[in-house]
């Protein structure tokens, strides 16, 4: 069972009023947590800590940037690999998920870059490669609107298509570094890339020696036929967040048939499950669990969440509107139509928007809570239920970083009793940890 924790929005979204958050920290900015954070989860033996991220302040409720800056919604958002360097400084073997985006960054950036960010962390860096979808991101870069979602794809195709060829552009062996002749590399092991496409024109080859990985592992995360497509050509890993084990059950299928289409082996993209877990004192702590996230959330947080995730302004809905009546809005928005389409499958189409919202607020991905058996035994039945392939990323940690130490201190030596879990790091890269 492989693990990650998400740190995307541990300090917005109410995150940072939790009971015991932040405490004795500096808040956001600087690295202190982070690094603790770090060998909290290393100590729990996980394969990598995540950052998820979209360059922009949302505008998506209300018209403008007020509502999500008043209470940070999503808001703001540092550029985390800086940080992510901080961390590896204070590990050997947690790994690092970073966010760039296919849309707005060029190849050449996002080639050198991880390539860089590889030697840095000793092998330890992963690219999170995202077609980015939404509208404010688009006028951040300076585009007028987002792009078409089939042309999104299309770009990322060709996007992770040059970059690989950028990565392959020098030999692992091409450094010579002969004292005695003068000769640094053999030029035969370096190529041109000589790549021409309909979105990048790039030559190459890539000025940055190959890291630890050669290929940085890459993650991906689409839940529409054009994300499982591409995740089925390039991806190492997906993450999905789906709401019950029956669509959970159905994405693994569906990926494992874009593989096989994709030419690939149906078992060759494991899947990161997110899933909220609740160490719980008492039966009845559940409950009070609850009502504490929704009072440190800011007022209207579900549908101004939902809003941010689909680029569409859902609080101009009357609260009762059913989640089927906004699927077009949603569709042609050309946002993020498959976290909906999720939604109506496990909700059902008929279910109030609001009541969606507020419940996708608590449980919007798996969840396991109850004492650590408990939570063992949820954890191991999901993972047997989708194939033992792949593993669990934490996510809506309610108190930071106490969720993850308690998970750590009294979940992990559970999942370990039972064989589920290492119980220390072999290999030497993330890419060895994630795919052994």
């Amino acid at each position: 069972m492989h693990l990650a924790a998400d740190l995307s929005f541990a300090h917005a979204n109410g995150s940072w009023r939790g009971k015991g958050s932040w405490t004795g920290y500096p808040y956001y900015g600087r690295a202190e947590m982070y690094e603790d954070i770090a060998r909290i989860v290393e100590r729990g033996c996980f394969d990598m800590v995540f950052f998820g991220d979209a360059a922009e302040t949302p505008h998506d409720s209300g018209g403008d940037f007020s509502e999500a800056v008043r209470y940070g919604v999503n808001w703001p958002k540092l550029d985390m690999m800086p940080t992510v360097v901080a961390m590896s400084r204070v590990t050997r073997h947690l790994g690092f998920g970073i966010t760039m985006s296919t849309t707005y960054h060029h190849p050449f950036h996002v080639a050198r870059l991880f390539a860089s960010l590889d030697h840095i962390t000793e092998g330890r860096i992963a690219w999170n490669a995202v077609t980015s979808a939404y509208r404010n991101e688009a006028r951040c870069w300076g585009h007028d609107d987002i792009m078409a979602h089939e042309a999104r794809y299309a770009r990322a195709h060709e996007h992770i298509r040059a970059t690989k060829a950028l990565w392959d552009s020098v030999d692992p062996d091409a450094v010579v570094m002969d004292p005695r002749t003068g000769v640094f590399a053999d030029p035969t092991k370096v190529r041109h890339v000589d790549f021409s496409g309909e979105h990048f024109r790039i030559q190459g080859p890539l000025p940055v020696l190959p890291g630890p990985q050669h290929s940085p592992p890459i993650i991906q995360a689409g839940q529409s036929p054009a994300g499982l497509a591409l995740g089925a050509e390039f991806a190492d890993y997906q993450f999905a967040a789906n709401g019950t084990l029956a669509t959970m059950r159905e994405h693994r299928a569906a990926m494992d048939e874009a593989l096989v289409a994709a030419g690939r082996k149906d078992r060759d993209v494991g899947m990161l499950w997110s899933i909220r877990v609740e160490v719980l004192d008492s039966p009845d702590d559940l409950a009070r669990r609850d009502r504490e996230y929704l009072d440190m959330q800011p007022p209207g947080a579900p549908i101004k969440n939902m809003s941010a995730l689909f680029g569409v302004d859902l609080s101009r809905y009357p609260p009762d509107t059913l989640l089927g009546e906004i699927v077009e809005d949603v569709r042609s928005a050309h946002t993020h139509w498959g976290y909906l389409a999720d939604a109506v499958r496990s909700a059902g189409a008929d279910t109030p928007l609001l009541e969606y919202a507020e419940q996708r607020l608590l449980r919007g991905a798996a969840e396991a809570v109850g004492t650590p058996e408990q939570i063992a035994d949820r954890m191991e039945e999901l993972h047997e239920a989708t194939g033992r392939n792949g593993g669990f990323i934490l996510s809506r940690l309610t108190q930071v970083p106490g969720t993850l130490r308690r998970f750590v201190d009294e979940v992990v030596p559970v999942l370990q009793r039972r064989g589920l879990l290492r119980t220390e790091y072999s290999g030497a890269t993330l890419r060895d940890h994630l795919l052994t």
